[in-house]
């Protein structure tokens, strides 16, 4: 009787860790989306939101780590990734190394990639639809959008002139030149498409069309998989009930 009373404690403890790890995550990525834009635009100090970005840019990838990971290999080297990427982007704020740049991009877009792929699978899994599973859909579909950002300055970093913007753009190493693709991805992917950012080079356009196609679709594919998912579950109940 005690041995099972601490394997309930163990459990509750563990769900309940774990869903406030998932609520950070979607916590952090929202503070990013809808707070960064304006903080980066009201502040004057580069130096300020450079820190406060890359501040949560990490605190994103750690909740991205341990709240979606659980197999032991994985987590190892998805987190020695995020390390990697992380130290970067502190080197590059403590000591300016601009050369660090396109790794801090890169490194940063294949944790990113990585974490999206744990979320759409902890999402689209079989089992019964839980408030943690649509808060994972919801962070999945944030970290898409944070993805194409990193993209688009790659690309950037790697191509100037790739985009034409409509007042002179900041430096790539300023840390409002990477709220500004933010914006952009979000208003691609939603289908805004407000034309005061246009991509010119062909890479950046496929990537632009890419991501509104998957903004029109992951919404829809969601929605049918967790329906699908709720009539099995109800289904499921039923028989249980009748037997």
């Amino acid at each position: 009787m005690e041995k099972q009373k601490k394997g309930i404690f163990r459990y509750l403890t563990q769900s309940w860790s774990e869903e406030w790890k998932m609520t950070g995550l979607v916590i952090a990525l929202m503070f990013d989306t809808v707070i960064g834009y304006p903080l980066a635009s009201v502040i004057s100090s580069s130096v300020a939101i450079r820190f406060i970005n890359d501040l949560v840019i990490s605190a994103v990838l750690s909740l991205g780590l341990f709240a979606l990971t659980r197999h032991k290999i994985t987590q190892l080297i998805l987190g020695g990734i995020i390390l990697i990427a992380i130290s970067a982007r502190w080197v590059r704020y403590f000591f300016g190394a601009h050369w660090l740049l396109g790794w801090d991009i890169l490194l940063s877009l294949v944790a990113v990639i990585a974490i999206v792929i744990f979320t759409m699978k902890y999402a689209y899994k079989e089992g019964p639809v839980t408030s943690q599973r649509i808060r994972a859909a919801v962070a999945a579909y944030l970290l898409i959008t944070m993805a194409f950002a990193l993209g688009y300055m790659l690309i950037s970093f790697l191509m100037p002139g790739a985009f034409r913007f409509p007042d002179k753009a900041p430096n790539i190493d300023d840390p409002r030149f990477g709220y500004i693709f933010h914006y952009f991805s979000i208003s691609t992917i939603t289908t805004l498409g407000y034309g005061d950012i246009v991509p010119v080079h062909p890479f950046t356009r496929t990537l632009a069309t890419t991501e509104a196609l998957v903004g029109q679709l992951f919404p829809a594919v969601l929605l049918a998989r967790l329906v699908s998912l709720s009539v099995v579950d109800r289904q499921r109940s039923d028989k249980q009930k009748t037997i």
